[in-house]
Order: structure tokens, then sequence, then C-alpha cells
């Protein structure tokens, strides 16, 4: 019975550190920096976040990964993220190693295989999105039909995404309007947990 207790303890505790459901999977928000849940939309983005730099995951055009091999949509979105999180030596082992289509198990399992630290989410939680563009990190997403691009900026208005099969470009769309189609589209998304480039300067 005691021990009982003091789970029922960690896990009220754990709630209030990273105002997360417990249920979720502990790589959602490594930092432990959710914010708070929100009556209408869910876990909400502060109204005053602002960002010095727009996108927030802004790689320069040379370091982008194209779409190579027929379609390793979600290994050159996640080469690009290493890219930007600093982790070149990363990106060029996952782009010279694997090709092909992944899934969220098998991106998962080569990580895990290679020792990458990286956070998840397969539950549609806008949240973990919300975290990995607060902390610049970015994510690869599920976008289109049976694609995966990268999510380079959220906001409380607008997302901005970074299609690896016209990397010149950005897609810019009202946030309601990604999240709804992201999660139709599956609502995965992943991230390597490394640190951003730095961003400019305040114009």
């Amino acid at each position: 019975m005691l021990g009982r207790r003091k789970m029922m303890l960690v896990a009220a505790a754990a709630m209030l550190v990273c105002g997360c459901r417990v249920k979720q999977p502990p790589r959602r928000c490594p930092d432990g920096s959710c914010q708070a849940k929100t009556s209408d939309v869910g876990w909400g983005v502060s109204p005053t976040l602002r960002f010095s730099e727009t996108p927030v995951v802004n790689l320069p055009l040379h370091a982008r990964c194209r779409n190579y091999a027929g379609g390793s949509c979600v290994i050159a979105s996640t080469v690009s993220l290493f890219r930007w999180q600093g982790r070149d030596d990363l990106a060029d082992l996952f782009r010279r190693a694997y090709s092909g289509g992944q899934s969220a198990s098998s991106l998962h399992a080569k990580l895990e295989a290679r020792g990458v630290r990286y956070a998840y989410t397969t539950s549609g939680d806008a949240a973990f999105l919300d975290w990995a563009c607060r902390t610049r990190r970015g994510a690869g997403v599920t976008f289109f039909a049976n694609h995966f691009i990268c999510l380079v900026h959220l906001d409380g208005q607008r997302a901005i995404l970074l299609d690896n099969n016209r990397v010149g470009q950005y897609i810019t769309l009202p946030r309601d309007e990604f999240l709804r189609r992201w999660r139709g589209y599956g609502g995965w998304a992943t991230t390597p947990v490394y640190s951003p480039a730095a961003p400019l300067a305040w114009r």
C-alpha cells in the first residue's frame, strides 16, 4: 500500500513540474517546459511569445537536405534538423547509411541504435510542436499524403514548413489549419534534441 501511495505522489509531482498528463510518453517534453492546458484549444501558446528570427529554424539553403533515392523524406528531414542542431556528423552518417521510406518506429529504432537523443509525439500533440519551436529545434512532421517534412516555425497564428521536395521555398499556413491537417496525416513528429544555431539579433 505504501508503494502505491509513493507512486501516486511521484505521478502528481510530475504533473506539477511538467504541466503534462503523465500518461503521455516521457520524451514528449524532455526539458519539462510544457505549457499549461487551456480550455478551448488544448495545450496553448503564450500570447506574449516572440521570436527574434522567423522562421525559428532558419536553415541555410545549402544545408537543407533534398529528398533522395526515390523517397527518403523522413531521413532527409532528419538530416536537415541534425544540421540545424549542429550535428553535421550525424547528418552525414544518416544521409550515407539510410534511405527509403520510414515509419515512426523504424526511424526511432535507427536513432536509438546510433545513440541519438530525440523527442517525439505520435498522437497529434500540439504541445510537442510548440516546445520544439520554442526551443528552436523544429521537428519533422507528417504532412501531405505519405510524406514527412520539417516544421520550422509555429506560433499563435501560423506554421511555416520546409518541404524536402522543394527546399528553396517555405510553405506558410494558419496554425489551426496546419494542426488539423497534420493530425489528419497521422500526427507524428520527431526531433533530435541537441543545440540549435544561435538566433539572429533583433532587427
